[in-house]
């Protein structure tokens, strides 16, 4: 009785975020009057980023299916209103290691000259069992400041795109223990995956997933299982811009919010920092207690915001 009880107040919070979207919703007919190719951050982007990182993780932790999940993506969609973009929201039940469990990603779409999009994407979930004090502030947390903070101001400067641009805010990244299978881990963004693959397949062109960026060594790398041409291009925009972040080609392959893409042949890439600890090489920080707020620096924020763009100029 107890387990049914929790799993219907878990949906409860998924639905009030579906119907929060709606009620948010808001239209994006502006003028659009600066080419992509002219968009640049404002100095001290990374300031208003960390802000929105530090109002977020006041949610925590953000387990999938759990009211603090549920709140998360209720402040996502309050943000992304102001931000001037309509808010919406794919909620859905899955099966886990642990049962039946609610997700709901949180996206909304800056509109190009065309239908044809691409996806800038990140997760905003925290991983289970930690304690009930984590922040998952740089996992789960960082990617959320840059992508809103970008999404402000191309609003404001009514910034000109050939795409459609999606702003993505996944749901179930994290796995449950150690191993991801098909039926652990990378629950929002296989959902989405799917849905451009059966229904809109010809529409999405591109895929950028950042996660992990805000340490304050930032260390960013492009693991192997990902579109070559992108990466190439990726590495060729932080070489040619000092203020963006540096990025190298990873030894390895990552399974992140990318690969449910890549499997589906859709062009993605992975933007990410796995050396997150008290060392410049270490992990320590990575799934622990540790990943708050005082860890993260608005310049590794504003740099990766910087190579973000870099690369929607190069494949937009």
């Amino acid at each position: 009785m107890n387990t049914t009880w929790l799993f219907l107040k878990n949906m409860l919070s998924i639905s009030i975020v579906c119907i929060l979207a709606i009620v948010l919703g808001t239209s994006c007919n502006f003028k659009k009057d600066i080419p992509i190719t002219e968009f640049e951050l404002d100095n001290g982007s990374g300031k208003a980023m960390f802000k929105y990182v530090e109002r977020f993780v006041e949610i925590s932790p953000r387990d999938s299916g759990t009211i603090n999940a549920g709140k998360a993506g209720q402040w996502l969609s309050r943000e992304i209103k102001r931000c001037g973009l309509k808010p919406q929201a794919d909620s859905w039940v899955e099966q886990t290691p642990r049962g039946k469990i609610a997700f709901c990603n949180i996206f909304a779409d800056y509109p190009g000259e065309t239908e044809k999009t691409i996806i800038i994407g990140c997760h905003y979930d925290t991983k289970s069992g930690i304690g009930p004090t984590f922040q998952g502030a740089n996992d789960g947390g960082s990617t959320v400041g840059v992508m809103l903070e970008l999404m402000r101001q191309m609003v404001e400067k009514k910034v000109k795109t050939k795409h459609t641009i999606r702003f993505a805010f996944f749901d179930g990244e994290e796995c449950i223990g150690d191993s991801y299978s098909s039926q652990n881990g990378l629950h929002g963004s296989t959902r989405m995956a799917n849905y451009y693959y059966t229904q809109k397949k010809d529409i999405l062109q591109n895929v950028i997933i950042i996660d992990m960026v805000g340490d304050k060594n930032l260390v960013l790398e492009i693991p192997r299982n990902v579109t070559p041409k992108l990466a190439k291009q990726a590495m060729l925009a932080a070489m040619e811009n000092k203020k963006a972040a540096r990025v190298s080609l990873a030894s390895t392959y990552c399974i992140d919010d990318h690969w449910p893409f890549v499997e589906r042949g859709f062009s993605a890439i992975d933007f990410i920092d796995y050396t997150y600890g008290s060392t410049p090489n270490s992990k320590d920080y990575w799934h622990t207690l540790e990943d708050t707020i005082d860890k993260l620096s608005p310049d590794s924020l504003e740099k990766t915001g910087i190579l973000v763009v870099d690369v929607l100029k190069l494949i937009d």
